[in-house]
């Protein structure tokens, strides 16, 4: 892995377009059902919205909704039942009212971050029906039309066959979603849809493995271009995505950002390059989403087997990470994490770790330690401090960073004694 250089953090600028189309990727590690599925639902959105004159403001809202509508469910082991239905080609129709409660959550996720508050109304009621112009309102809410449009586009993204060309059966697909028109389909958007399918080229878009590159080529133009605070703010949503998974990992991105940004400040790192390093922060355990939930939830020990999958999640950190340019610093410190200065790390086994991601790797351990988990509870601060001071000792973590974090912000732990220091540093043994 190439580490992150020295880029100006006052200047970063990253296009938010680029950073949903990485997590909507990213939903693939998930579940097999949603392979692809968020992309697909965004290029048949998009391809809607622009043919009944949407507005460039108003597609970008529907992309970025399409893109993340089923991240609730996805994310939760007790939906998966639920998400399991919604993505039934058969399930049409009338599949439990409970359908609605993912898309709830999941506007509540996105309202945390301004820019994307009209996506989040749109996810909020993606699986209304029209029902003969009732579907105007619901749950005595007006329903956005792009909601509508979120609805069918959703509808035909699982129609497909898997495995199959799409475009065989575009014929099929078309008559299918016109039957139901007036019933589950706004009528005017079912004709919208039959004038952008007419074309072959639409369905071969569908099932290119190629997706992103036609979407920001197509739609990425008007795309809300992020400084350092707007994508912090968008990293903590993603985190909280992230983290609502487990109950035992609820707030562990949000506490190692905090962490990450503490140690950064106290380094004497400028204001704008502490904000990114709690960007890091919030990302560094993106790759989760590839760990199967019922091992983050493990009562017992890991088997060896059991552990490997679990280190390669900061591998898919990097490689959802990598596709948004602009973001490869962050990238690094955030994929870095797991990593130790003697080689001992994994999964990149590297010895050129920049500073900032050796805070993150300090900020992790330390908020993982004081944190109960299924196998055991939360260290106490005193504890958690002497396992960093040996790890210090040993060489595998910066002694420099491990001291940044006494301090009333991190419980002011006492009767710990640092370590003495030779030139600056720690000694590499006891």
């Amino acid at each position: 892995m190439e580490v992150g250089g020295r880029a100006d953090s006052s200047a970063i600028i990253v296009n938010s377009f680029d950073m949903v189309l990485s997590f909507a990727r990213a939903m693939d590690l998930l579940h097999p059902a949603v392979s692809e599925h968020h992309l697909r639902v965004a290029y048949v959105s998009a391809c809607i919205a622009e043919e009944i004159g949407l507005s460039d403001a108003e597609v970008q809202d529907i992309l970025v909704a399409a893109a993340m509508h089923d991240v609730a469910a996805a994310c939760a082991p007790q939906t998966r039942p639920l998400l399991d239905r919604a993505l039934d080609s058969d399930a049409a129709g009338d599949i439990g009212s409970d359908l609605h409660d993912h898309g709830l959550e999941c506007s509540r996720m996105l309202a945390g971050f301004a820019p994307f508050a009209r996506a989040a109304r749109v996810i909020r009621f993606h699986h209304v029906d029209w029902n003969h112009g009732a579907g105007r309102y619901f749950d005595e809410c007006r329903v956005p039309l792009e909601s509508h449009i979120l609805r069918l586009a959703d509808r035909v993204a699982v129609l497909p066959p898997a495995g199959e060309p799409a475009l065989v059966h575009a014929k099929d697909i078309r008559a299918s979603i016109r039957s139901r028109a007036g019933d589950h389909f706004h009528p005017h958007l079912v004709d919208a849809f039959e004038q952008v399918s007419a074309r072959e080229s639409f369905w071969l878009d569908l099932a290119s493995k190629h997706k992103e590159a036609l979407l920001k080529e197509r739609f990425g133009g008007g795309a809300l271009r992020l400084d350092g605070d707007n994508l912090h703010a968008l990293a903590k949503v993603f985190a909280a995505i992230v983290d609502y998974r487990s109950a035992y990992t609820a707030a562990h991105s949000s506490g190692v950002a905090k962490a990450s940004e503490l140690l950064a400040s106290r380094a004497g790192l400028p204001s704008p390059r502490v904000r990114l390093v709690g960007v890091a922060g919030y990302l560094h355990d993106l790759g989760k989403l590839a760990v199967p939930p019922e091992l983050l939830e493990k009562p017992g020990k890991l088997t060896d087997d059991e552990m490997l999958l679990i280190r390669q999640h900061p591998y898919y950190t990097q490689q959802i990470l990598s596709a948004v340019p602009g973001l490869e610093d962050v990238t690094a410190w955030a994929a870095l994490h797991h990593e130790r200065l003697d080689g001992t790390g994994y999964p990149f086994r590297e010895l050129q770790i920049p500073f900032e991601a050796r805070i993150v790797a300090v900020a992790d351990i330390f908020t993982a330690l004081t944190e109960d988990r299924p196998y055991r509870a939360g260290m106490k601060k005193e504890e958690c401090m002497d396992v960093l001071y040996k790890m210090a000792r040993d060489g595998a973590i910066d002694g420099e960073v491990v001291s940044l974090l006494q301090g009333d912000e991190f419980g002011n732990p006492s009767g710990i004694a640092a370590p003495e220091r030779i030139n600056g540093l720690f000694p590499l043994t006891a």
